[in-house]
């Protein structure tokens, strides 16, 4: 007969796998590095936004020689950009003094009281090379879709740190049970080694087999101190992942085991791939996976670059209207139009055009743009091509794992069954302690190969979820 089981006595202290991978994917400093990088291009997005926002500035330049005021000149604007390229102006102009350009008087140039000022307002627009877009459109631009590729390296870099991290838990949950088993595999060969001993003192058995039943004891002990060695490693890689937040935003407080913590395949029971999952998972993978979302995000910035590049190739021409009125005239707005204030005979216009002849640099940055954004959209066709053969990879994995899977435990159950009959033989005389040896090797070889699959289906799991690019949660199969 057998000896019982002996209860865990730490059973009740298991750490689940999805406990583990939750508290690495939130806690761990990797993850918050890329999150905080995820932050930093949602900065860079505010900084390009900032060129839109309005500006106010004034200058007063005065001069005063011998008593006599040259000049006294006073400006302010408020400009007001638009996101279609415009800037709406509001301005206000006084000239004073005896030595001024004509062009800039507002009023008498000697009598502050009859030279209140002018007030300008205007817009001005282009009108040909930065009509359809401009730096200020393509900077913003380029910022949304670095945040995109900051958000896709931050998936990315949780993806192979959820991985290593889920290869490691399997590691350790198979050491666990190889441990289990090489105690086991102890307790066997001592009971087997008490029950001959007493068949030797009786006389119903050999001198040698007590030999041969030490010598089992020795070599499973071996087995033993072998796998709790490679435990306690594997305990301690595992605890490497184990953190939590500090008391600050940039605190990390690394965690350790409890003592009798173990790890437990709950929530990761072997189920059969329902592979009519299959093209939903690809589609998802395809649309949503950061490797496909990073190419994107470059991609758009490519073509953002080759439309603003494509706009130089058109000549640039600006038209600046500013309607102006004097600063007194200003409360006739009120009596309606033609009472003073704006009208169309007061007004400053403006413009501009300058272009090259032969647009040589401009066509060769346009090439450049356009060959870039060639180079992406291919690198988009590769990164699709190799998520697509990710997902399949898993999935086959998966399901060839969870077959293999279920073959074992067949295999463990009938090497039971193998031991149990020659057992039976060998305490009827009709057998040898050596065969019976043998036969519980097998028992303890078949548990062992069992382990390693049930770790690699965890890891398998974990691997489906990565190669979906949602390392934040495991799908069910």
């Amino acid at each position: 007969a057998e000896p019982a089981a002996a209860p865990r006595a730490d059973s009740l202290r298991a750490l689940p796998f999805a406990d583990f991978y939750r508290q690495v994917f939130e806690a761990h400093p990797l993850a918050r590095q890329a999150r905080l990088a995820r932050d930093v291009a949602r900065q860079e997005l505010q900084v390009a936004r900032g060129a839109f926002d309005p500006s106010f500035q004034a200058t007063v330049d005065q001069k005063a020689f011998l008593g006599t005021t040259y000049y006294n000149y006073a400006e302010a604007e408020l400009k007001i950009p638009t996101p279609l390229g415009s800037d709406v102006k509001l301005g206000y102009e006084r000239a004073l003094g005896t030595y001024i350009a004509a062009d800039r008087r507002t009023g008498n140039p000697l009598l502050a009281s009859a030279n209140p000022g002018i007030v300008k307002l205007g817009f001005s627009v282009p009108l040909g090379q930065r009509l359809v877009t401009d730096e200020r459109r393509v900077a913003l631009a380029q910022a949304r879709f670095a945040q995109t590729v900051a958000e896709a390296d931050q998936a990315a870099a949780l993806n192979k740190l959820l991985l290593d991290a889920a290869k490691t838990y399997s590691a350790w949950y198979e050491a666990d049970r190889r441990r289990a088993v090489a105690r086991e595999g102890v307790e066997l060969a001592e009971f087997r080694q008490r029950a001959v001993r007493a068949r030797y003192e009786s006389g119903e058995a050999a001198a040698i087999d007590t030999v041969e039943a030490s010598l089992e004891v020795q070599r499973r002990t071996v087995q033993r101190l072998e796998a709790e060695q490679a435990y306690n490693g594997a305990a301690l890689d595992v605890a490497g992942y184990l953190w939590q937040p500090g008391a600050r935003r940039d605190d990390a407080v690394p965690l350790e085991l409890a003592p009798g913590t173990v790890p437990t395949a709950l929530g990761l029971e072997p189920e059969p791939v329902d592979s009519a999952r299959l093209p939903g998972w690809l589609r998802r993978a395809v649309e949503r996976h950061p490797d496909v979302l990073k190419v994107v995000g470059r991609v758009d910035q490519a073509e953002a670059q080759r439309l603003f590049v494509g706009q130089q190739m058109i000549p640039f021409a600006e038209l600046s209207l500013n309607s102006v009125a004097s600063q007194r005239d200003l409360p006739a707005l009120t009596n309606g139009p033609g009472n003073g204030g704006f009208n169309r005979d007061n007004y400053v216009i403006g413009g501009q055009v300058r272009t090259p002849l032969l647009f040589m640099k401009e066509r060769a940055r346009f090439r450049i743009a356009d060959q870039r954004l060639d180079q992406q959209e291919l690198e988009l066709a590769r990164a699709r091509r190799n998520v697509t053969l990710d997902v399949r990879q898993a999935v086959f994995d998966l399901s060839t794992t969870y077959a293999v899977l279920e073959l074992q435990r067949s295999a463990v159950a009938q090497a039971r069954q193998l031991l149990r009959g020659e057992q039976r033989r060998f305490e009827n005389g009709e057998s040898q302690l050596l065969i019976v040896n043998l036969r519980e090797r097998l028992v303890l070889d078949e548990a062992l190969k069992l382990a390693s699959l049930e770790a690699k289906y965890a890891a398998n799991r974990a691997a489906l979820a990565v190669a979906l690019g949602e390392p934040g949660v495991l799908p069910a199969p």
